[in-house]
């Protein structure tokens, strides 16, 4: 096998991994290494990409600490609603690469698009302190204009609905307490005076850029170029953020847990109910009185165990007296079939099953349980599929951010 080796550097690293197979030295003396696919990749390759697998894992625990507390709920997020988005971008007042969550709902994009990379415009709204819109003034990142006070948020019927179901009330706060509503648009414009040239004339070409706008003034804060130096012949746009998917769906936006199975939660959830209430209804039955026997101080009657309460019938025989409503607990089992067979289905539609392994046949054979396992973790495999395609492209953009900023690795 030794002699199918050509690269000198590869040879190397051979040598060095048969030396340190042999050693018993746990861990090796050297840096350490981490795999690399590459058929051109060699030992300096390797040893630097080990040195920026220790950079990135310290920087993202140790330094963006805000990093995987900020990923555990957009995950959490994504399996409610299907689609989550993160942006990565330098930020001017952490001085340092940041990669943080932008809710779906603050992500404006056309549903006709396919994706990011073919939308014509995607708009991030945020909501900003005054002070730290002040701070982005002091740094220059926002142009240097006078604001006015924040105008109140404008609800919709949906914010309306959200509320009522959290149980809060709208609060339009004071001006002084507002935050502002900010636009940060990217899309293509062709501003005259920064036209694109081809062979020395204006092409007419829309090139990228990123807009920033406050929306109680309608005044632009910012206006930057989202293009690389190197793409500038024929500019193509920067990507800033990262979609990520639970399941596609049919629009740009996809569907989550909260759409798969909305409408079985809510049917077992109302079965639950009133199961709970025949069952109540059933211990505690209400009852018809006749009028003549309601000649007392109160036709409420609460009878303790052991104890009995007097009832006047005027002569009349108690029993015709007082007749109990027909309550009944006979159609419980049927209902409760029901309730069983939509949880069921719920799981089969949701993707969760029961792995039947430490239960049934002892002797079962290894090929059987293996192909139980595989076939229950089809659907979430292929949905951390997705996840680890997204994530991949995302600390693509965050090595691209620090190779730009590289100083962001040793300043605090």
């Amino acid at each position: 096998g030794m002699s199918k080796v050509r690269h000198p550097m590869l040879l190397e690293a051979v040598l060095r991994f048969q030396a340190n197979a042999r050693s018993e030295l746990l861990p090796t003396d050297g840096p350490v290494k981490i795999r690399n696919d590459d058929n051109n990749s060699d030992l300096k390759e390797d040893e630097l990409a080990g040195a920026y697998e220790r950079d990135m894992n310290h920087y993202l625990t140790a330094v963006a600490t805000e990093y995987y507390p900020d990923t555990d709920r957009m995950l959490l997020m994504l399996g409610f609603g299907g689609t989550t988005f993160k942006k990565v971008y330098f930020c001017p007042l952490r001085n340092r690469p940041v990669s943080e969550t932008a809710d779906a709902e603050d992500i404006i994009v056309n549903e006709s698009a396919i994706n990011l990379e073919n939308a014509r415009r995607i708009t991030h709204r945020t909501y900003l302190r005054k002070s730290v819109v002040k701070r982005l003034q002091i740094l220059g990142v926002y142009r240097d204009v006078d604001l006015p006070d924040p105008v109140p948020k404008q609800q919709d019927a949906l914010d309306e609905e959200k509320k009522s179901q959290q149980g809060l009330t709208i609060n339009t706060f004071k001006p002084d307490e507002r935050d502002r509503e900010i636009y940060e648009i990217c899309c293509e414009l062709n501003i005259r005076g920064f036209e694109h040239k081809h062979k020395g004339e204006d092409s007419g070409l829309e090139i990228p850029y990123v807009v920033t706008i406050d929306t109680s003034s309608q005044k632009v804060l910012a206006l930057t170029r989202n293009y690389d130096e190197k793409t500038k012949e024929l500019p193509v746009a920067r990507k800033r953020y990262v979609k990520y998917t639970f399941v596609p769906g049919l629009g740009f936006l996809d569907i989550g847990l909260l759409h798969i199975l909305g409408n079985t939660t809510n049917a077992v959830t109302a079965a639950w109910r009133e199961m709970l209430d025949n069952g109540m209804f059933a211990n505690f039955p209400g009852f018809l009185i006749q009028k003549s026997g309601t000649r007392q101080n109160t036709n409420i009657f609460r009878v303790p165990p052991g104890g009995g309460a007097p009832v006047d019938t005027q002569g009349v025989p108690i029993q015709q007296a007082i007749m109990p409503l027909p309550y009944t607990t006979q159609g419980m089992p049927a209902l409760m079939s029901l309730v069983t067979d939509m949880v069921q289905t719920g799981q089969r539609v949701g993707g969760t099953s029961e792995l039947q392994v430490g239960e049934g046949k002892a002797d079962a054979p290894v090929g059987t349980t293996l192909a139980l396992i595989d076939q229950a973790v089809k659907v979430m495999n292929s949905v951390h599929k997705r996840l680890h395609a997204s994530q991949t492209e995302e600390f693509h953009l965050l090595v691209d951010c620090f190779k730009e900023h590289p100083e962001s690795f040793w300043m605090r």
